[in-house]
C-alpha cells in the first residue's frame, strides 16, 4: 500500500513539475516571440519603414495654372503605403471636391484624382510628390484633362503641413463677443508676432474670409475664430496676426475687420464695448 501512495505522490509531483515548465515555457515564448519580435515589427517595420513614411492629416496644396497659383486643402488618410482622400478647391465660389489615391514609396508619393462634386463626365489627373526631409513639405508635378483641356497640361504642385507660428500661445473658448474667440495663453509684447493666418483662396467673401496679401482667405487654423474689435489689440502684416500693444494672458485677441476689407458681404452687430465701437459693421469708414 505504501508503495502505491509513494508512485502516486511521484506522479502528482511529476505533473505539477511538467505543468510549471510548459507554463513558463509559454509564457516566455508569448513574451519573446510574440510581444517582443513583434512589437518591433510593428513599431520599425511597418511603421517607420521609410517606405511607409506617415503623411495622414490635413495638407495646404498649391497649384500652378496659366502663371497664376491656387490654394486647395487636402485631407488624407493612409494604411502603411495606400494614401487615399479628398482634395478641396474653392472655384470662383464654387466648392470642388476631388477623391484622391495612390501610395507612398520611398518618400515618394504617386497618386491620381478624379472629381466627386460637383459631377462632370471629365476632370482627373495624376501628380508625384517627393517629400521633404523633415516631412512637412511635399513638392512635385501635376498633369490634369478636363472639358477646357482636353489635352493632359501640368505644372509645379506643392503640399505643406500646416505649421500654425504660436499657437501653444494662444487657446480657443467661449468669448463675450461672439461665439468663440482666440485667447492669449501668456504675455505678448507689443509688436511681437502672434500666429499665421493659414487657409485656402476664396472668390467671394465667407462669414470668416479676410484678404490679406490681396486674395481673399478662408481660415483653416486656429484664427479662424479671431473676433472683430473696432478698437483692436492686434493687426496683420501680410498673413502674420501681430500685437498692436502689450496684450496680458487671458485678453482676447482681435483684429479690426475693416483694416482688411474694402466692404462686408455680410454685416454684423459689434459686442466689442469699446468707447469707439460703431455698432453695426457694413463698409470701410
Amino acid at each position: 500500500m505504501s508503495s502505491g501512495f509513494e508512485v502516486f505522490g511521484l506522479g502528482v509531483l511529476a505533473g505539477i513539475v511538467a505543468t510549471t515548465i510548459v507554463t513558463a515555457i509559454g509564457y516566455l515564448f508569448r513574451y519573446f516571440i510574440v510581444v517582443r519580435v513583434g512589437h518591433y515589427l510593428i513599431e520599425k517595420v511597418l511603421i517607420c519603414f521609410p517606405q511607409h513614411r506617415n503623411i495622414s492629416g490635413t495638407w495646404e496644396t498649391e497649384f500652378w495654372k496659366d502663371d497664376r497659383s491656387y490654394t486647395e486643402i487636402a485631407r488624407i488618410s493612409q494604411l502603411f503605403g495606400t494614401v487615399w482622400g479628398v482634395i478641396e478647391f474653392n472655384k470662383e465660389g464654387q466648392l470642388r471636391k476631388y477623391r484622391m489615391t495612390g501610395r507612398i514609396k520611398e518618400n515618394v508619393l504617386s497618386a491620381t484624382y478624379e472629381i466627386v462634386s460637383p459631377t462632370e463626365p471629365l476632370d482627373r489627373g495624376s501628380f508625384t510628390l517627393a517629400l521633404s526631409r523633415d516631412g512637412i513639405k511635399l513638392e512635385g508635378c501635376y498633369a490634369w484633362t478636363d472639358d477646357e483641356s482636353p489635352v493632359p497640361q501640368g505644372n509645379k504642385y506643392v503640399w505643406i503641413k500646416p505649421v500654425h507660428l504660436g499657437t501653444d500661445g494662444i487657446q480657443i473658448r467661449r468669448s463675450p463677443i461672439h461665439g468663440k474667440g482666440v485667447f492669449a495663453n501668456k504675455e505678448y509684447p507689443e509688436g511681437c508676432e502672434v500666429a499665421y493666418f493659414r487657409g485656402y483662396e476664396v472668390y467671394q467673401d465667407t462669414r470668416s474670409s479676410l484678404t490679406l496679401e490681396g486674395r481673399k482667405i478662408e481660415p483653416t487654423g486656429a484664427l479662424k475664430y479671431l473676433n472683430h474689435s473696432c478698437n483692436p489689440n492686434c493687426y496683420f502684416r501680410g498673413r502674420t496676426l501681430v500685437t498692436k500693444r502689450r496684450v496680458p494672458p487671458g485678453e482676447e485677441l482681435n483684429v479690426d475687420y475693416l483694416a482688411t476689407e474694402d466692404s462686408l458681404r455680410y454685416a454684423f452687430k459689434c459686442k466689442c464695448q469699446n468707447a469707439e465701437c460703431k455698432k453695426t459693421i457694413r463698409f470701410r469708414t
